[in-house]
């Protein structure tokens, strides 16, 4: 759900929300040693998740994709039955529902992991089977494995499939992409965060390995490897690179994105909206336009005019563009 905070009723102009996420929480802080209530509004309701919108986006982009993911047992709940015609489904867990508080600079997730924090590489097996795993991995152009923070044995997973099913399948002339986004690593110890880097490199073994992150999430990681922060972009991505296992880093913040490839550094302004229909997804979109222009072989410079138009789109429309949608996007905006 996509819900805003209500901060008063006006007789003339109805409900006022909180614009910004510091007045709410200025708001809260002010309760200290009181009770209240605090009155939502939804918005939107929606098929969400890092790994949903993403694939759909990718759909919506006309990219076949598998996408396994926690879509409800034992059969797949209907609401993601309204994800793109290009996303097969594969669900391997309960799903769970969150609600997203937005503000004008900001938003805040709220969710309870529940299921989440069930999935285990064993239980995978048990659910789908490795020859069915092996199957769902050969022959990809792209990988993708997303939301790390919020899955609590992630990296066992990633364990398990890169000692018991890539060493399997049959490899190409080319390595085929993995793209990863860790999401908010901020419930994660730095120990932790060190040890999902390293498994970054073993899967380099495998593929082209590409790490997207927001301004947060590269700070947080940046810290838990010891890369000074206290620096111009350029040189910070460039040493968040040289410690972070990947062929391509990628940082997308709300005024621009920047992306290092260990021989050019490049940046794109955002197509930047003052009035965003939702936010809420907006960095899912981002990734689902390089992983797109990966595939399309676009350059660095031109994956990040993509990636940010494809979610320049999304904020202000609330829905992933097609490829046509896109270009017409492009064409009015630069």
């Amino acid at each position: 759900n996509i819900a805003k905070v209500v901060k008063n009723h006006n007789d003339n102009t109805g409900s006022v929300y909180f614009d910004r996420s510091n007045e709410f929480g200025e708001f809260l802080i002010g309760l200290e040693n009181r009770s209240s209530g605090v009155e939502i509004s939804t918005k939107l309701s929606k098929p969400g998740g890092n790994m949903v919108i993403m694939a759909n986006a990718l759909g919506k982009l006309g990219i076949k994709t598998d996408c396994i993911g926690t879509f409800g047992l034992p059969e797949i709940l209907p609401v993601f039955r309204t994800m793109s015609g290009n996303c097969s489904l594969i669900t391997i867990g309960e799903t769970i529902t969150a609600t997203a508080l937005e503000f004008n600079d900001s938003k805040v997730i709220m969710f309870d992991p529940g299921p989440y924090n069930e999935l285990t590489w064993k239980g995978i097996k048990e659910i789908l089977g490795i020859e069915r795993i092996l199957k769902l991995f050969s022959g990809k152009q792209l990988v993708s494995f997303l939301n790390w923070s919020e899955i609590e044995h992630t990296s066992q997973i990633w364990e398990g499939i890169i000692e018991e099913i890539l060493p399997y399948i049959p490899k190409t002339a080319s390595k085929p992409y993995f793209f990863t986004d860790f999401a908010d690593c901020s419930r994660r110890s730095e120990k932790e965060i060190q040890s999902a880097i390293a498994l970054l490199g073993r899967f380099r073994d495998y593929f082209k390995v590409t790490i997207s992150l927001n301004r947060n999430e590269a700070k947080l990681i940046a810290m838990a490897l010891g890369v000074s922060t206290d620096c111009s972009d350029e040189q910070f991505i460039r040493s968040l690179f040289s410690s972070a296992n990947s062929d391509i880093v990628c940082i997308h913040r709300t005024e621009d994105a920047l992306a290092f490839d260990g021989h050019e550094f490049e940046r794109y302004g955002t197509f930047f909206c003052s009035d965003p229909k939702i936010l809420t997804g907006g960095g899912d979109n981002f990734n689902a336009g390089i992983c797109y222009s990966m595939l399309r072989k676009f350059d660095l410079f031109q994956s990040l005019i993509v990636a940010n138009a494809v979610s320049g789109f999304y904020v202000r429309t609330a829905t992933s563009p097609d490829v046509n949608s896109l270009i017409d996007f492009l064409k009015q905006n630069i």
